[in-house]
Protein backbone atom coordinates (compact mmCIF):
# COMPACT_ATOMS: atom_id res chain seq x y z
CA UNK A 1 0.00 0.00 0.00
CA UNK A 2 2.74 2.22 0.58
CA UNK A 3 4.33 1.64 -2.41
CA UNK A 4 1.24 2.33 -4.31
CA UNK A 5 1.21 5.88 -2.59
CA UNK A 6 4.48 6.58 -3.24
CA UNK A 7 3.93 5.85 -6.95
CA UNK A 8 0.90 7.48 -7.18
CA UNK A 9 2.49 10.75 -5.39
CA UNK A 10 5.60 10.30 -8.37
CA UNK A 11 3.24 10.21 -10.74
CA UNK A 12 1.62 13.57 -9.49
CA UNK A 13 4.50 14.77 -9.33
CA UNK A 14 6.07 14.27 -13.04
CA UNK A 15 2.45 15.24 -13.96
CA UNK A 16 2.44 18.40 -12.73
CA UNK A 17 6.14 19.03 -13.73
CA UNK A 18 5.15 17.80 -17.26
CA UNK A 19 2.09 20.71 -17.46
CA UNK A 20 4.05 23.13 -15.93
CA UNK A 21 6.56 23.19 -18.24
CA UNK A 22 4.91 23.66 -21.29
CA UNK A 23 3.05 26.70 -19.62
CA UNK A 24 6.07 28.40 -18.65
CA UNK A 25 7.73 27.62 -22.26
CA UNK A 26 5.01 29.73 -23.64
CA UNK A 27 4.85 32.88 -21.07
CA UNK A 28 6.31 35.66 -22.73
CA UNK A 29 8.83 37.89 -20.33
CA UNK A 30 9.78 41.40 -20.69
CA UNK A 31 12.47 43.36 -19.07
CA UNK A 32 12.44 47.00 -18.59
CA UNK A 33 15.20 49.41 -18.67
CA UNK A 34 15.41 49.76 -15.12
CA UNK A 35 15.74 46.47 -14.56
CA UNK A 36 11.89 45.27 -13.61
CA UNK A 37 10.11 42.05 -15.46
CA UNK A 38 7.07 40.99 -16.08
CA UNK A 39 5.58 37.44 -17.46
CA UNK A 40 2.46 37.04 -18.80
CA UNK A 41 1.14 36.82 -22.23
CA UNK A 42 0.99 39.31 -25.09
CA UNK A 43 -2.25 40.24 -25.90
CA UNK A 44 -1.74 43.27 -28.51
CA UNK A 45 0.88 45.37 -29.94
CA UNK A 46 1.52 48.26 -31.95
CA UNK A 47 4.39 50.34 -33.75
CA UNK A 48 4.17 52.18 -30.41
CA UNK A 49 3.83 50.23 -27.74
CA UNK A 50 3.35 46.19 -26.00
CA UNK A 51 0.05 45.25 -23.86
CA UNK A 52 0.50 42.43 -21.79
CA UNK A 53 -1.76 40.41 -19.44
CA UNK A 54 -0.05 39.42 -16.39
CA UNK A 55 -1.12 37.35 -13.21
CA UNK A 56 0.10 40.19 -10.48
CA UNK A 57 -0.13 43.30 -12.00
CA UNK A 58 -2.98 42.61 -14.44
CA UNK A 59 -3.10 44.40 -18.03
CA UNK A 60 -0.01 46.31 -18.38
CA UNK A 61 0.73 48.35 -21.73
CA UNK A 62 4.54 49.37 -22.23
CA UNK A 63 6.20 51.40 -24.70
CA UNK A 64 9.05 49.72 -26.89
CA UNK A 65 11.18 52.57 -25.74
CA UNK A 66 11.08 51.76 -21.86
CA UNK A 67 11.78 47.79 -22.73
CA UNK A 68 15.32 46.26 -22.90
CA UNK A 69 14.84 42.73 -23.94
CA UNK A 70 11.59 40.58 -24.80
CA UNK A 71 11.34 37.14 -24.77
CA UNK A 72 7.47 35.47 -26.14
CA UNK A 73 6.17 33.08 -28.18
CA UNK A 74 3.25 34.90 -29.61
CA UNK A 75 3.42 35.55 -33.46
CA UNK A 76 3.57 39.35 -34.61
CA UNK A 77 2.78 40.78 -38.37
CA UNK A 78 5.15 43.87 -38.79
CA UNK A 79 3.85 45.34 -42.01
CA UNK A 80 6.85 47.91 -43.27
CA UNK A 81 6.19 51.97 -45.43
CA UNK A 82 7.59 49.75 -48.24
CA UNK A 83 4.69 47.17 -48.19
CA UNK A 84 6.78 44.34 -47.54
CA UNK A 85 5.44 42.06 -44.16
CA UNK A 86 7.59 40.30 -41.54
CA UNK A 87 5.79 37.63 -39.66
CA UNK A 88 7.31 35.68 -36.74
CA UNK A 89 7.64 36.46 -33.18
CA UNK A 90 9.53 39.37 -31.68
CA UNK A 91 12.76 39.28 -30.05
CA UNK A 92 13.98 42.41 -28.04
CA UNK A 93 17.82 42.40 -27.15
CA UNK A 94 19.94 45.37 -25.90
CA UNK A 95 16.44 47.39 -26.97
CA UNK A 96 17.09 46.22 -30.36
CA UNK A 97 13.86 44.57 -31.97
CA UNK A 98 13.74 41.59 -34.23
CA UNK A 99 11.24 39.29 -35.63
CA UNK A 100 12.75 36.41 -35.52
CA UNK A 101 10.39 33.77 -38.51
CA UNK A 102 9.80 29.81 -38.42
CA UNK A 103 12.86 29.29 -40.26
CA UNK A 104 15.25 30.74 -37.68
CA UNK A 105 16.24 34.08 -38.80
CA UNK A 106 15.63 36.96 -37.18
CA UNK A 107 14.44 40.51 -38.84
CA UNK A 108 15.86 43.28 -37.08
CA UNK A 109 12.91 45.96 -36.99
CA UNK A 110 13.06 49.74 -37.41
CA UNK A 111 10.01 50.52 -35.37
CA UNK A 112 9.78 54.23 -36.99
CA UNK A 113 9.65 52.34 -40.75
CA UNK A 114 7.07 50.24 -39.42
CA UNK A 115 3.38 51.04 -40.77
CA UNK A 116 1.33 48.83 -38.93
CA UNK A 117 2.64 45.70 -36.50
CA UNK A 118 -0.44 43.32 -34.87
CA UNK A 119 -0.90 39.94 -33.70
CA UNK A 120 -0.27 37.93 -36.43
CA UNK A 121 -3.84 36.06 -35.56
CA UNK A 122 -5.30 39.20 -36.74
CA UNK A 123 -6.70 40.48 -40.43
CA UNK A 124 -3.88 41.67 -42.46
CA UNK A 125 -5.86 43.12 -44.84
CA UNK A 126 -8.95 45.17 -44.77
CA UNK A 127 -11.80 44.26 -42.13
CA UNK A 128 -15.51 44.89 -41.58
CA UNK A 129 -17.20 45.24 -38.38
CA UNK A 130 -19.92 47.37 -37.28
CA UNK A 131 -22.99 47.13 -34.91
CA UNK A 132 -26.62 47.72 -35.14
CA UNK A 133 -28.80 49.56 -32.27
CA UNK A 134 -32.14 49.54 -31.29
CA UNK A 135 -34.06 51.06 -28.44
CA UNK A 136 -38.39 50.45 -27.99
CA UNK A 137 -40.38 52.85 -25.65
CA UNK A 138 -43.99 52.03 -25.14
CA UNK A 139 -46.59 53.24 -22.35
CA UNK A 140 -50.14 52.50 -22.21
CA UNK A 141 -52.59 53.43 -19.55
CA UNK A 142 -52.98 57.20 -18.23
CA UNK A 143 -50.20 57.77 -20.55
CA UNK A 144 -50.11 56.88 -24.27
CA UNK A 145 -46.94 56.91 -25.77
CA UNK A 146 -44.38 54.83 -28.56
CA UNK A 147 -40.25 55.21 -29.61
CA UNK A 148 -39.23 53.55 -31.63
CA UNK A 149 -35.12 54.01 -32.56
CA UNK A 150 -32.46 51.81 -34.91
CA UNK A 151 -29.38 53.00 -36.23
CA UNK A 152 -26.43 50.86 -37.81
CA UNK A 153 -22.68 51.81 -38.12
CA UNK A 154 -20.32 49.94 -40.27
CA UNK A 155 -16.11 50.20 -41.03
CA UNK A 156 -14.31 48.97 -42.95
CA UNK A 157 -10.32 49.50 -41.84
CA UNK A 158 -7.24 48.88 -43.82
CA UNK A 159 -3.94 49.25 -43.37
CA UNK A 160 -4.19 53.05 -44.21
CA UNK A 161 -7.52 54.50 -45.04
CA UNK A 162 -11.23 53.84 -43.40
CA UNK A 163 -14.78 53.70 -44.68
CA UNK A 164 -17.63 54.34 -42.49
CA UNK A 165 -21.13 53.89 -43.25
CA UNK A 166 -24.18 54.78 -41.11
CA UNK A 167 -28.13 54.90 -40.80
CA UNK A 168 -30.32 56.16 -37.80
CA UNK A 169 -34.30 56.26 -37.86
CA UNK A 170 -36.07 57.99 -35.01
CA UNK A 171 -39.79 57.79 -34.36
CA UNK A 172 -42.15 58.87 -31.67
CA UNK A 173 -45.60 59.31 -30.88
CA UNK A 174 -48.17 60.01 -28.40
CA UNK A 175 -51.95 58.64 -28.28
CA UNK A 176 -53.23 56.22 -30.02
CA UNK A 177 -56.17 55.77 -33.06
CA UNK A 178 -57.63 59.19 -33.73
CA UNK A 179 -55.59 60.87 -30.68
CA UNK A 180 -52.32 59.70 -32.52
CA UNK A 181 -49.88 62.58 -32.90
CA UNK A 182 -46.31 62.14 -34.01
CA UNK A 183 -43.62 64.53 -31.68
CA UNK A 184 -40.59 63.40 -33.36
CA UNK A 185 -39.57 61.62 -37.06
CA UNK A 186 -35.98 61.89 -38.12
CA UNK A 187 -33.96 59.66 -40.65
CA UNK A 188 -30.47 60.01 -41.58
CA UNK A 189 -27.63 58.40 -43.43
CA UNK A 190 -24.80 58.92 -44.99
CA UNK A 191 -20.57 57.94 -45.75
CA UNK A 192 -17.31 58.97 -44.58
CA UNK A 193 -13.49 58.45 -45.99
CA UNK A 194 -10.55 58.79 -44.41
CA UNK A 195 -6.77 57.96 -45.54
CA UNK A 196 -3.38 58.37 -43.87
CA UNK A 197 -1.42 60.62 -46.29
CA UNK A 198 2.29 61.29 -43.82
CA UNK A 199 2.76 60.64 -40.92
CA UNK A 200 -0.20 61.83 -38.40
CA UNK A 201 -1.90 63.50 -41.31
CA UNK A 202 -4.73 62.34 -43.28
CA UNK A 203 -7.44 63.65 -45.72
CA UNK A 204 -11.31 62.78 -45.50
CA UNK A 205 -14.34 62.95 -47.57
CA UNK A 206 -17.97 62.31 -46.54
CA UNK A 207 -21.69 63.06 -47.31
CA UNK A 208 -24.67 63.24 -45.28
CA UNK A 209 -28.73 62.92 -46.11
CA UNK A 210 -31.20 63.93 -43.19
CA UNK A 211 -35.14 64.47 -43.43
CA UNK A 212 -36.88 65.99 -40.13
CA UNK A 213 -40.43 66.78 -41.35
CA UNK A 214 -41.51 67.64 -38.43
CA UNK A 215 -38.87 70.53 -38.40
CA UNK A 216 -40.27 71.27 -42.03
CA UNK A 217 -36.98 69.84 -43.63
CA UNK A 218 -37.70 67.71 -46.39
CA UNK A 219 -34.09 66.69 -47.67
CA UNK A 220 -30.56 68.09 -45.85
CA UNK A 221 -27.80 67.31 -48.47
CA UNK A 222 -24.22 68.04 -46.65
CA UNK A 223 -21.01 66.97 -48.99
CA UNK A 224 -17.32 68.11 -47.57
CA UNK A 225 -13.92 67.33 -46.73
CA UNK A 226 -10.41 68.23 -45.34
CA UNK A 227 -7.54 67.42 -43.64
CA UNK A 228 -6.39 66.42 -39.84
CA UNK A 229 -3.74 65.13 -37.89
CA UNK A 230 -3.76 62.22 -35.23
CA UNK A 231 -2.46 63.81 -31.87
CA UNK A 232 -2.73 60.64 -30.24
CA UNK A 233 -2.88 57.08 -31.71
CA UNK A 234 -2.23 53.80 -29.64
CA UNK A 235 -4.55 50.96 -29.10
CA UNK A 236 -6.08 52.58 -26.06
CA UNK A 237 -6.43 56.35 -27.36
CA UNK A 238 -7.42 58.06 -30.41
CA UNK A 239 -7.26 61.97 -30.70
CA UNK A 240 -7.69 63.83 -33.98
CA UNK A 241 -8.01 67.48 -34.90
CA UNK A 242 -9.38 68.14 -38.14
CA UNK A 243 -11.03 70.98 -40.26
CA UNK A 244 -12.43 71.73 -43.73
CA UNK A 245 -14.96 73.06 -45.65
CA UNK A 246 -18.62 71.21 -46.56
CA UNK A 247 -21.49 72.87 -49.13
CA UNK A 248 -25.07 72.03 -46.77
CA UNK A 249 -28.34 72.54 -48.63
CA UNK A 250 -31.47 72.32 -47.10
CA UNK A 251 -35.10 72.13 -48.68
CA UNK A 252 -37.98 73.34 -46.58
CA UNK A 253 -41.73 72.26 -46.67
CA UNK A 254 -43.31 75.50 -48.05
CA UNK A 255 -45.35 76.35 -45.02
CA UNK A 256 -45.82 80.34 -43.03
CA UNK A 257 -45.77 80.13 -39.51
CA UNK A 258 -45.68 82.97 -36.74
CA UNK A 259 -45.24 82.94 -33.18
CA UNK A 260 -46.35 86.18 -32.03
CA UNK A 261 -49.77 84.71 -31.06
CA UNK A 262 -49.57 82.42 -28.10
CA UNK A 263 -50.29 79.00 -28.03
CA UNK A 264 -53.25 77.50 -26.35
CA UNK A 265 -52.21 75.42 -23.51
CA UNK A 266 -52.02 71.17 -24.18
CA UNK A 267 -54.12 68.43 -22.76
CA UNK A 268 -52.85 65.51 -22.36
CA UNK A 269 -54.43 62.57 -24.28
CA UNK A 270 -57.26 61.06 -22.09
CA UNK A 271 -58.18 63.78 -20.41
CA UNK A 272 -60.35 65.66 -23.22
CA UNK A 273 -59.28 69.07 -25.70
CA UNK A 274 -57.01 68.67 -28.66
CA UNK A 275 -53.85 66.38 -28.87
CA UNK A 276 -50.95 68.10 -28.78
CA UNK A 277 -49.56 68.96 -32.27
CA UNK A 278 -52.87 69.81 -33.45
CA UNK A 279 -54.81 72.66 -34.85
CA UNK A 280 -51.18 74.11 -35.17
CA UNK A 281 -50.45 73.91 -31.40
CA UNK A 282 -46.83 72.40 -30.39
CA UNK A 283 -46.20 70.00 -28.05
CA UNK A 284 -44.16 70.98 -24.93
CA UNK A 285 -40.55 71.49 -25.60
CA UNK A 286 -37.37 72.94 -23.82
CA UNK A 287 -36.55 75.85 -24.78
CA UNK A 288 -38.69 79.03 -26.79
CA UNK A 289 -39.08 79.25 -30.51
CA UNK A 290 -37.02 82.64 -31.93
CA UNK A 291 -38.85 85.83 -32.29
CA UNK A 292 -37.81 85.79 -36.30
CA UNK A 293 -38.66 82.82 -38.01
CA UNK A 294 -37.52 81.88 -41.32
CA UNK A 295 -40.45 81.03 -43.65
CA UNK A 296 -38.02 79.82 -46.81
CA UNK A 297 -38.38 76.76 -48.40
CA UNK A 298 -34.34 76.07 -49.21
CA UNK A 299 -30.73 77.06 -47.33
CA UNK A 300 -27.61 76.57 -49.90
CA UNK A 301 -24.41 77.81 -48.74
CA UNK A 302 -20.56 76.91 -48.15
CA UNK A 303 -19.14 76.09 -44.59
CA UNK A 304 -16.14 75.82 -42.86
CA UNK A 305 -15.88 72.99 -40.42
CA UNK A 306 -13.49 72.54 -37.42
CA UNK A 307 -13.32 70.01 -34.83
CA UNK A 308 -11.84 67.52 -32.47
CA UNK A 309 -12.81 63.66 -31.34
CA UNK A 310 -11.71 61.45 -28.98
CA UNK A 311 -11.95 57.68 -28.42
CA UNK A 312 -10.96 55.83 -25.28
CA UNK A 313 -10.81 52.22 -24.28
CA UNK A 314 -11.83 52.23 -20.70
CA UNK A 315 -11.73 48.53 -20.30
CA UNK A 316 -11.58 45.59 -22.13
CA UNK A 317 -15.05 45.81 -23.14
CA UNK A 318 -15.90 49.72 -22.26
CA UNK A 319 -15.39 52.48 -24.73
CA UNK A 320 -15.86 56.38 -24.62
CA UNK A 321 -16.08 58.39 -27.77
CA UNK A 322 -16.48 62.24 -27.71
CA UNK A 323 -16.88 64.61 -31.14
CA UNK A 324 -17.49 68.96 -30.80
CA UNK A 325 -17.71 70.21 -34.71
CA UNK A 326 -18.29 73.45 -35.53
CA UNK A 327 -19.96 75.00 -39.25
CA UNK A 328 -19.45 78.05 -39.28
CA UNK A 329 -21.25 79.66 -42.47
CA UNK A 330 -17.98 80.79 -45.53
CA UNK A 331 -20.01 84.33 -46.31
CA UNK A 332 -21.35 84.77 -42.30
CA UNK A 333 -20.27 83.41 -39.62
CA UNK A 334 -22.84 84.49 -37.25
CA UNK A 335 -25.04 81.33 -39.52
CA UNK A 336 -23.09 78.34 -38.03
CA UNK A 337 -24.07 75.07 -36.35
CA UNK A 338 -22.53 72.94 -33.47
CA UNK A 339 -22.79 69.72 -32.86
CA UNK A 340 -21.49 67.52 -29.95
CA UNK A 341 -21.56 63.73 -28.77
CA UNK A 342 -20.71 61.84 -25.44
CA UNK A 343 -21.15 58.08 -26.30
CA UNK A 344 -20.51 54.84 -23.65
CA UNK A 345 -20.63 51.88 -24.94
CA UNK A 346 -19.92 48.21 -22.98
CA UNK A 347 -19.23 45.28 -25.40
CA UNK A 348 -21.81 42.00 -23.17
CA UNK A 349 -20.31 39.16 -24.92
CA UNK A 350 -18.94 38.65 -28.42
CA UNK A 351 -22.36 39.90 -30.25
CA UNK A 352 -24.41 42.13 -27.44
CA UNK A 353 -23.66 45.65 -26.94
CA UNK A 354 -25.26 48.26 -25.03
CA UNK A 355 -24.70 52.08 -24.69
CA UNK A 356 -25.79 55.56 -23.55
CA UNK A 357 -25.34 58.56 -25.66
CA UNK A 358 -25.69 62.19 -24.81
CA UNK A 359 -26.00 64.76 -27.83
CA UNK A 360 -26.49 68.37 -28.51
CA UNK A 361 -27.37 70.34 -31.98
CA UNK A 362 -27.44 74.21 -31.99
CA UNK A 363 -28.27 76.11 -34.87
CA UNK A 364 -27.45 79.99 -34.40
CA UNK A 365 -29.89 80.87 -37.18
CA UNK A 366 -33.59 80.54 -36.85
CA UNK A 367 -34.60 76.91 -38.19
CA UNK A 368 -37.18 77.13 -40.86
CA UNK A 369 -41.16 77.18 -39.19
CA UNK A 370 -40.31 78.80 -35.52
CA UNK A 371 -38.78 75.65 -34.77
CA UNK A 372 -36.21 75.94 -31.51
CA UNK A 373 -32.52 76.83 -32.09
CA UNK A 374 -31.06 73.77 -29.96
CA UNK A 375 -31.83 70.20 -29.73
CA UNK A 376 -30.41 67.83 -26.88
CA UNK A 377 -31.03 64.23 -26.72
CA UNK A 378 -30.26 61.24 -24.80
CA UNK A 379 -30.49 58.00 -25.81
CA UNK A 380 -29.80 53.77 -24.57
CA UNK A 381 -30.31 50.77 -26.19
CA UNK A 382 -28.96 47.45 -26.67
CA UNK A 383 -27.06 46.01 -30.00
CA UNK A 384 -25.99 43.29 -32.14
CA UNK A 385 -22.24 43.71 -33.24
CA UNK A 386 -19.94 42.16 -35.74
CA UNK A 387 -16.52 41.67 -36.35
CA UNK A 388 -14.14 43.54 -34.32
CA UNK A 389 -16.05 46.26 -32.66
CA UNK A 390 -14.60 49.93 -33.88
CA UNK A 391 -15.38 52.30 -30.84
CA UNK A 392 -15.03 55.58 -33.21
CA UNK A 393 -17.37 54.03 -35.78
CA UNK A 394 -18.34 56.57 -38.00
CA UNK A 395 -21.63 57.99 -37.21
CA UNK A 396 -21.91 61.02 -39.24
CA UNK A 397 -20.38 63.77 -41.16
CA UNK A 398 -20.28 65.59 -37.42
CA UNK A 399 -19.16 62.56 -36.01
CA UNK A 400 -22.40 62.42 -34.42
CA UNK A 401 -24.36 59.98 -32.76
CA UNK A 402 -27.48 58.54 -33.53
CA UNK A 403 -30.89 60.32 -31.89
CA UNK A 404 -33.13 58.05 -30.59
CA UNK A 405 -34.95 60.55 -27.98
CA UNK A 406 -35.05 64.48 -29.02
CA UNK A 407 -36.82 67.43 -27.32
CA UNK A 408 -37.36 70.20 -29.44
Amino acid sequence: MRATMAQRAAATAVLAITLAGPANARADHVQLSNGDSLTGSITAVSSAELTMDTELAGRVTLKWSVLSSVTSTTAVRATMRTGHTVEGVPVMTDARLSIQGAAGAATPIDLSAVDRLDLANEPAGPSWHGAVNAGVDVTRGNSETSTVSTNAAITRLGLKDRLGLFGTYLFSGIGSGADAVTTARNLRAGARYDHDVAGPMFLFAFGDVENDPLQLLDLRTVVGGGSGAHLIKTDATRLNLFGGVSYAKDSYTDVTTTTDTPAAPVVPPGHGGTPPGQSGNHPPRGGAAPSTVRTSRSRELGELLFGQDLSHQLSDNVSLVEALTVFPAIRDVQDYRVSFDLSLSAQINGWLQWNVTIGDRYLNIPPAGGAVQNDTFVSTGLGITFGHVDPIAYTGAEGRQPQPTQKK
